[in-house]
């Protein structure tokens, strides 16, 4: 769809709820088209409207619930970093969860890196 102008600049926000089958449905038809979700939500919405897609580099289709489940891993790490760094003292406990998970963590990195190679 493209970026607006500078002079019409997206200030308004429309947000939708969806079950689990209507987002992953989103999330696949948008994958197809080479969209985000919010990206193909708003070509869907303004269907009247001629839609641009962006050219994007080939790569591994990834299960868009995965990626943001990743991401509030990601998250929630580094708020735990920030409170260590500011000096709250967290239980010994968290810390070996936290070594557990982050050895977790670059192991599916390095899964996905081999998926964008054609590794695996």
């Amino acid at each position: 769809m493209g970026r607006p102008s500078k002079s019409e600049k997206r200030d308004h926000q429309l947000n939708v709820k969806l079950t689990v089958a209507e987002f992953q449905w989103v999330a696949r038809e948008a994958t197809t088209a080479g969209l985000r979700p919010g990206e193909f939500g708003r070509a869907k919405v303004l269907a009247d409207r001629t839609v641009t897609v962006p050219a994007r580099a080939e790569g591994p289709q990834l299960d868009p619930l995965l990626l943001a489940s990743l991401a509030r891993i990601g998250n929630n790490l580094n708020q735990l970093t920030r409170l260590a760094h500011g000096g709250t003292l967290l239980p010994r406990d968290l810390y070996r969860a936290i070594e557990a998970l982050r050895e977790e963590v670059y192991q599916v990195r390095e899964e996905i890196l081999s998926l964008s190679e054609g590794r695996l």
